[in-house]
């Protein structure tokens, strides 16, 4: 019986340290969404917050960002990294950054400039990334609009090997923000900044609800994301 009743006493020990581990968020689930042009240095940030906290778990959703915002409407993820603008008015945001677009176009065609303008584009026959009305479509549809250009679009294609594939082919150029060619490297293409006013920038932020409590896991994240960007403003990024 004694030897029961130390059994017992070291289970209610090891049940107490777990419930204060996942009380402080050393312990948890980190429920996070990404959107479908993700954050390049997501593994980086990943594998630092698992050296703070390497007894948390992950779930990992990936979508465009306006189903990530409804994601974290009925709580099946807490967090998000989006493109915006979208309407934000029911969450708190995290402004990260704001990375530039690249006209991409195949090596078999003659290339640019270093750097072109939308004006120099228009001409060019675009499939876009995306789906129309959504994330990066609508932001590159609504530069265009701003200078009062007409872009030749062919289509879109929100399956982005295929759109590289297609654009290293020749069939077609597109316009990207800078994230995708850090992800999908080692096609035959050329790729150009866009540069010129108004800026054509994809700004990204991480999002959760107002008003709703955040598990600890998700507020260690949160607090985690701010320090990272705070030194990346103190610290010169290699282009």
């Amino acid at each position: 019986m004694y030897k029961y009743a130390l059994q017992m006493d070291q289970l209610m020990e090891e049940a107490k340290t777990e419930v204060k581990q996942v009380g402080n968020g050393v312990n948890g689930n980190l429920a996070i969404g990404v959107n479908t042009f993700s954050v390049a240095e997501l593994p980086e940030i990943l594998l630092h917050f698992q050296r703070q906290y390497p007894k948390v778990t992950y779930k990992i959703q990936q979508n465009e960002s306006a189903y990530l915002c409804q994601l974290v409407r009925e709580r099946e993820v807490e967090l998000a990294f989006i493109r915006l603008p979208l309407g934000l008015d029911e969450f708190s945001v995290l402004h990260l950054y704001a990375e530039p677009f690249y006209l991409i176009t195949s090596k078999k065609q003659k290339r640019f400039e270093d750097e072109v303008s939308l004006a120099d584009v228009q001409n060019q026959s675009l499939l876009l990334p995306s789906t129309q009305g959504l994330g990066v479509h609508y932001l590159i549809l609504e530069a265009f609009s701003r200078l009062h250009l007409r872009p030749n679009l062919v289509g879109e294609c929100s399956d982005i090997a295929l759109l590289m594939d297609l654009v290293s082919s020749g069939f077609s150029a597109s316009i990207v923000p800078e994230t995708l060619l850090k992800r999908y490297k080692g096609y035959a293409i050329h790729a150009h900044k866009i540069t010129g006013e108004p800026l054509m920038a994809a700004p990204v932020g991480l999002i959760w609800l107002k008003n709703h409590l955040l598990s600890k896991t998700a507020q260690n994240f949160i607090e985690f994301m701010q320090k990272e960007r705070n030194d990346a403003m103190t610290i010169p990024i290699d282009t």
